[in-house]
């Protein structure tokens, strides 16, 4: 489920697939998927489930069967139909957009990072999907590293980073490629990228399942 998800983080995924969900539509069949899911219960059922409802899928049921005036057998037969189409739909769902990678540097610590992936049929990048991650440590390595799913075949993948601080500013900044984890740390295959503005740009185009990219800085 996870590598469909093209994650391997358990609550990026349940958002993942609740967004795939949601563009499903609002219909009564997506509906008695998320009540079996036990999603939006406070809004499905008019009210805060109770704990057996929370705990039991065919109290949820019923309950909201008696709602909508349905009986539990057709709720779970559209259930069904939803889940088949969602299943179908995870199996199908392959990234072949372009992928942005921006991270901010303050005090010589990456402050946080964010995942921007366009769809290839956004030509003109304007509606992302982002994912932000919050560096929770006072330090970091001079790195931003990156990695996509096997699942995924990228157009592109663009790195920006963003020196806030105006009068310490790295030395030297590299776009760098590995074939391992290990790998990284000998940095031997990178490549010279300017800076203009504090801000250090690169591209990969079409980039390999089997490799790592990101961008390495020095003081």
């Amino acid at each position: 489920m996870l590598s469909s998800l093209a994650t391997s983080d358990p609550e990026e995924g349940l958002q993942a697939l609740q967004l795939i969900v949601q563009r499903m539509g609002d219909g009564e069949r997506t509906r008695a998927l998320r009540v079996d899911f036990g999603w939006d219960l406070d809004e499905l059922l008019g009210r805060a489930p109770s704990s057996r409802e929370l705990d039991y899928l065919g109290e949820r049921r019923q309950t909201y069967a008696s709602l909508v005036g349905r009986d539990v057998k057709t709720l779970s037969r559209w259930s069904d139909q939803t889940l088949a189409e969602l299943r179908a739909k995870l199996l199908a769902d392959q990234f072949d957009g372009n992928v942005i990678i921006t991270a901010g540097v303050k005090s010589r610590r990456t402050v946080g990072v964010d995942v921007i992936r366009y769809e290839a049929s956004d030509d003109e990048w304007r509606h992302g999907t982002s994912t932000a991650y919050k560096n929770p440590d006072d330090s970091s390595l001079p790195l931003v590293l990156y990695g996509f799913p096997r699942d995924w075949r990228p157009k592109s993948i663009r790195f920006v980073i963003a020196f806030t601080d105006k009068e310490d500013q790295p030395k030297e900044v590299w776009a760098l490629v590995a074939d391992t984890v290990l790998d990284v740390g000998f940095g031997h295959e990178r490549h010279p990228v300017e800076m203009v503005d504090g801000m250090a740009r690169c591209r990969i185009e079409n980039p390999r399942r089997d490799q790592l990219y990101g961008v390495w800085w020095g003081w």
